[in-house]
């Protein structure tokens, strides 16, 4: 309430800086939310034996874009890099687009196209958001940033939550390719706001040399990215190592649930009936809907308050324990719809209301040059291995039996649940 209050004392420039920050916000994450439901729709238009191989080549193709990225961003201006990044999506968008008009479900090249889409996603989803916050982060203030950063943040979870629920309640009477449409769409309009956002910033400057300075900074290539660098560093310390295990237990859990989810999903929409692109992209952005609608509360009401009286160790933990109870639960039902949406459901809420937050915490105790190194690498490297080695795992296993797979991610996420317990003592020593 306070952050909400504190906008009616902010100078006429802060406000319209503040505006465009969210709008901007609001618009790229609305853009996610209305192609993340598509993307997994698409995954199991073809086969879901297809996933682990699909998860390999996101692997794959992160650390090339990464490594191109890292060489584009040291050689470029910076206000150019951005602009380019922005285009370039949105101009993908607009061919996915029309080829998704011209190419039928029974063209031959359509499967290759799902595929495409589906591994493209991933890449967008970096890229951009990532690019975005990069922008924000060096059009504010450190003291600016500390007071209004929390509210630009409820603008991406306002974001997903409106462009989720759109696709939710009219993905099954809109054609699929509309979406990826007007998400091209908001990205253009984001492009302008991040015009106007360095524009404001520049106004808030009152000396003319610090006003200099700033506009310059946009005009200077940006630090390298390596996403390899931070290699060294994980593996001189237990505590950082054991964090990367700590992630690819996380990833683990996903990837066992997403399979599941997938293999259900098309079961209950085969290719075979009428509009099934549709019906599963309004069933994935329903899911999508509860799961930020929810987290959106958690993060309100309750995620503070737990990691005030109860630690770290619960964030870290209690979901690896209740997920291991679900995959119990899935096995019982007989894999039924609604244990699988109320299990998947559970794992995003708990990790983005929960999980998440811990996360950034346990980079605290490292010195600046190591948190920005051991986090490009984590977030990069760590995290698509775990997806595309665990999706391998799941998919020899799901060949012998689904219950031998669903049993498996139990005991990862029990396994996940004693690391982060483990994990959770090292960051109170570390500190």
């Amino acid at each position: 309430m306070n952050k909400i209050l504190s906008i009616f004392s902010l100078e006429k420039n802060e406000i319209k800086l503040l505006f465009y920050s969210v709008l901007m916000i609001f618009l790229l994450f609305a853009a996610y939310a209305f192609l993340r439901p598509i993307r997994e729709s698409l995954g199991i238009e073809n086969s879901t034996s297809e996933l682990k191989w699909l998860f390999f080549a996101t692997f794959i193709f992160t650390l090339i874009c990464s490594l191109l990225a890292m060489n584009l961003s040291g050689r470029i201006k910076r206000k150019l890099y951005a602009d380019g990044i922005f285009i370039f999506f949105a101009v993908n968008l607009i061919i996915f687009y029309v080829a998704m008009l011209f190419i039928p479900k029974g063209h031959s090249f359509y499967p290759n196209l799902c595929r495409i889409f589906y591994v493209w996603i991933s890449i967008f989803n970096m890229f951009v958001i990532s690019t975005a916050w990069s922008i924000l982060a060096d059009s504010y203030t450190k003291e600016r940033s500390m007071r209004l950063f929390g509210i630009i943040s409820a603008g991406a979870s306002f974001g997903q939550i409106i462009g989720s629920s759109t696709v939710a309640f009219l993905g099954h009477k809109i054609a699929t390719q509309n979406f990826i449409f007007i998400a091209g769409l908001f990205l253009i309009i984001a492009l302008i706001l991040k015009n106007l956002i360095i524009k404001e910033s520049s106004f808030l400057i009152n000396e003319e040399n610090e006003k200099q300075a700033f506009l310059s900074k946009f005009n200077i290539p940006l630090p390298s990215k390596n996403p390899f660098e931070g290699i060294k560093i994980v593996f001189q310390s237990n505590y950082l190592m054991l964090l990367a295990l700590f992630i690819i237990l996380l990833t683990s859990v996903s990837t066992f649930l997403y399979m599941e989810q997938a293999r259900i999903v098309q079961e209950y929409f085969p290719k075979t009936i009428a509009n099934s692109r549709e019906l599963r992209t309004a069933l994935f952005a329903k899911i999508d809907f509860i799961v930020q609608t929810l987290s959106f509360m958690v993060q309100i009401f309750l995620t503070a308050k737990i990691a005030k009286y109860c630690g770290s160790k619960y964030l870290l933990s209690v979901l690896g324990f209740v997920l291991c109870i679900g995959f119990v639960v899935l096995i019982l039902s007989g894999h039924a719809l609604w244990a699988i949406i109320l299990v998947f459901s559970l794992r995003r809420v708990g990790e983005y209301a929960l999980v998440k937050p811990a996360r950034e915490m346990l980079f605290v105790p490292l010195d600046a040059e190591s948190k920005y190194k051991v986090k490009n690498f984590t977030d990069t490297v760590v995290y698509r291995a775990g997806d595309a080695l665990s999706s391998q795992l799941e998919g020899m296993l799901s060949a012998i039996s689904t219950n031998i797979a669903l049993a498996t991610g139990g005991i990862i996420a029990l396994l996940w649940g004693f690391t982060g317990l483990r994990l959770s003592q090292k960051y109170e020593q570390e500190k």
